[in-house]
């Protein structure tokens, strides 16, 4: 005779396998506009990367209200307003919501005129104008920091209805600064001794040089997002600047400088876009933050998800997501490009001077595999900051990325 247990179990399993066969393998995300509340837990850590064995960069009490920037596995990349920080997430502990702060200030202490500037506390992506004050209405269009509208007025619930472009529409209070400065900038520059940060989009660190150029000069110091710094000058690409005691040279796009008029992360420059085209269409596209294969894998895509490219290759194609603000690498052959060559050529510029194909990406003695003369033709095959992996004639290698124009 069965025991209850046996005859039970069958009708378990088949239950069981009824459920996970209904589970989506992985739930759609909006982007940057889509919230979720800590809960569950007394507070949670916000980490650098999706899984617990990456660095604890914050924590963050129960109740905290997080924007939600795409998702990995288990985990959610964030944005945390109250540390200023974008990590990851467990999502065992958030619950998504469409509100994105459970309170809003009283009507009592919101303009009802003037003027006032887009401040998206995720400088890279945009803000919605929406139709009605309303997170579900239609988008009249989108903006980024710095875009000034006119105040016309306010509701309780934390819209501003404004004027911008011609176009009469709502933003939400959290991401716009009234009768504020211009958080954009327009190009201005921070006074001598004012002190900034440190800022880089994809997590990596930032070099330091003996030089304001990329040719020629020595790295003397990497320092990750969020080291503080001081502006001795800012003339030029390149500024002056002191780090932990060390003076050098830092490319300005990667210095945040608050209230000094500069945008910590500046939309990047692009041309054509990239369409996410797996083999399969149940298959999703690693965003990973270097050009390789072991590198950490940003977000996961779909195919049909549209990205702008910052820089072509033939293997490996930089791309920008203007929903959420992601940088990062996709390999080429796994995308359908628009706009641009998929074999991208650059020229080799030196002053009517050679420049080194290497083996590998540094400058050593030994590893100099031709000289490649001014005017040359070069095919990309991965694009970098510093250094680009190129093709030359039957030789494939690295050259420093400021000799091809």
């Amino acid at each position: 005779m069965k025991s209850r247990f046996a005859r039970t179990l069958p009708a378990l399993l088949c239950a069981l396998c009824l459920i996970l066969a209904a589970a989506p393998a992985r739930a759609e995300v909006p982007g940057v506009y889509t919230y979720a509340t800590v809960t569950g837990t007394l507070d949670l850590n916000v980490r650098s990367g999706p899984g617990t064995e990456y660095a604890v960069i914050g924590n963050v009490p129960q109740g905290t209200v997080v924007g939600v920037l795409s998702e990995y596995g288990n985990w959610y990349q964030v944005y945390v307003p109250s540390l200023s920080m974008n990590g990851y997430m467990s999502k065992n502990y958030l619950t998504l919501t469409s509100s994105p702060s459970p309170s809003t200030p009283a009507a009592s202490t919101m303009p009802a005129s003037g003027t006032g500037v887009v401040s998206n506390p995720n400088p890279s992506s945009y803000v919605n104008l929406r139709q009605s004050p309303s997170m579900s209405a239609p988008v009249l269009g989108i903006y980024y920091n710095g875009a000034v509208f006119t105040l016309l007025a306010a509701t309780s619930d934390g819209w501003y209805q404004v004027q911008i472009n011609g176009n009469i529409g709502y933003f939400r209070h959290e991401y716009v600064t009234v009768n504020g400065g211009n958080p954009g900038g327009g190009g201005a520059v921070p006074p001598s001794g004012q002190t900034g940060y440190v800022y880089a989009a994809n997590g990596k660190k930032v070099n330091l040089r003996s030089l304001p150029s990329y040719a020629g000069s020595t790295i003397i110091g990497q320092y990750p997002s969020g080291t503080p710094l001081t502006v001795l000058s800012a003339s030029g690409a390149f500024w002056t600047v002191q780090v932990q005691g060390t003076v050098g040279y830092m490319d300005s796009t990667f210095i945040s400088v608050s209230g000094g008029g500069v945008s910590p992360n500046p939309r990047p420059q692009t041309r054509g876009t990239a369409t996410v085209n797996n083999p399969r269409a149940t298959q999703f596209l690693n965003l990973r933050a270097q050009p390789s294969t072991t590198a950490k894998v940003i977000a996961q895509y779909k195919n049909g998800t549209r990205f702008e490219v910052i820089a072509p290759g033939e293997t490996w194609t930089k791309v920008y997501g203007s929903a959420t603000g992601n940088v990062g690498y996709f390999m080429t052959k796994y995308l359908k490009l628009s706009g641009i060559s998929a074999s991208p050529t650059k020229t080799v510029k030196n002053n009517g001077s050679y420049v080194n194909l290497r083996t590998a990406p540094r400058k050593v003695s030994g590893n100099v595999s031709v000289q490649v003369p001014h005017g040359a033709t070069v095919t990309v095959l991965t694009p970098g900051d510093e250094w680009t992996q190129v093709r030359y004639g039957s030789k494939v290698g690295y050259m420093m990325t400021a000799f091809l124009k």
